[in-house]
């Protein structure tokens, strides 16, 4: 027991070093490529951004620390021989470095819990922050449709001439309302507004336009349209027309099943939501992964490889683990691979590869 504190101990300790530093050089190097925007913002404005920009920078740089940290501290008390003390007493090495294995499953969980719970807020507020400035261009946010169709599901169809996210307005709208696919009923109106008397509900209003019902008999009756309430008449919501968070990033992994489903009644593509959806799933294992990798390569005393040689080839498998995720996810997204495996595939080559390595480790 008391060598699990120390061993966890020792982790943990170099574990907050290597994040506290690498998160410093970060937003260095971030706030330095940035300095022209900054310099024109208020210095309020940049701590909102970089605080917001905090929990991605732990999300991103977690698997890359735990690596350095189980092999700066277990490799130092294997090269100390403390880890072959501990085994020459009759523990095997699975069971030494059982604490350090349940770290990696939690900081896996902690993962996934902080990509539901606190990146979307964090990063819709990073994007929104920067959105105003020269990121813009790199990754445009679409504030406005003009010419487009949305099906809203087999009761509801819009047509739009121009709609505006900003303001939540629409010009030159049609809507069709079927029953059991049936036409019973067609707005034409120059002007819709979402109206929201407060955060919980809200609805349509349609102006200046005509409402024309059909009857079974094959009659027709036109009706002017003036400040129409359209409460209860449908249920489409303004975010499914253009949604604030239009990034996987921005969003949990149930409003990303939900930007699916409207983006498969409208006939776009799901591709790059479905791969992100999988990604969200999945990504976090790569956490305990690239631990086992690390504690394979240094648990034990070896005087033909340094530790030096083991970071090195360590921090080959970890960078070519990231570049076997990223073509994965490329692939996915353009229809290359399914978008399971495409977020899946690299997960399943490095676990196995983590596997073997430990199981040869143990037996040598």
């Amino acid at each position: 027991m008391k060598f699990s504190r120390y061993l966890i101990w020792n982790f943990l300790k170099m574990f907050l070093i290597v994040v506290c530093g690498a998160i410093l050089i970060f937003v260095v190097i971030d706030f330095v490529g940035n300095i022209k925007t900054w310099l024109a913002r208020d210095m309020k404005l940049v701590g909102d951004y970089y605080l917001s920009y905090l929990p991605y920078i732990i999300y991103l740089i977690t698997p890359v620390a735990l690596f350095i940290s189980v092999l700066a501290s277990v490799g130092n008390m294997a090269r100390h021989l403390e880890m072959s003390a501990m085994q020459s007493s009759g523990q095997s090495p699975f069971k030494t470095l059982l604490p350090i294995f349940f770290l990696g499953i939690l900081m896996s969980i902690g993962s996934y819990e902080m990509s539901e719970h606190w990146l979307p807020d964090a990063n819709h507020r990073r994007f929104e922050i920067m959105e105003t400035n020269a990121q813009k261009r790199k990754n445009p946010r679409i504030k406005e449709k003009q010419d487009f169709t949305f099906i809203d599901s087999d009761r509801c169809s819009w047509f739009f001439k121009y709609y505006s996210g900003t303001n939540k307005a629409g010009r030159n709208v049609v809507l069709l309302i079927r029953d059991h696919g049936r036409l019973v009923e067609r707005y034409d109106v120059r002007s819709i507004r979402w109206h929201e008397p407060d955060s919980l509900t809200g609805y349509w209003v349609f102006d200046n336009g005509y409402r024309r019902v059909f009857r079974k008999d094959g009659s027709v009756e036109v009706f002017p349209v003036r400040n129409k309430n359209m409460n209860g008449k449908v249920s489409t919501h303004p975010n499914d027309l253009i949604n604030e968070r239009q990034l996987a990033d921005e969003m949990d992994s149930k409003m990303v099943k939900a930007r699916i489903d409207v983006l498969r009644r409208s006939g776009e593509e799901t591709r790059a939501m479905e791969t992100a959806l999988q990604f969200k799933y999945s990504a976090h294992w790569m956490n305990l992964i690239v631990l086992l990798i690390g504690a394979a390569l240094c648990h034990r005393y070896s005087r033909s490889g340094g530790l030096s040689q083991k970071f090195g080839v360590g921090l080959l498998l970890v960078f070519s683990y990231y570049i076997l995720e990223r073509i994965g996810l490329k692939m996915g997204e353009n229809g290359a691979l399914s978008p399971f495996w495409a977020a899946w595939n690299s997960h399943f080559i490095y676990g196995s590869l983590a596997l073997v390595m430990l199981y040869r480790s143990f037996r040598l």
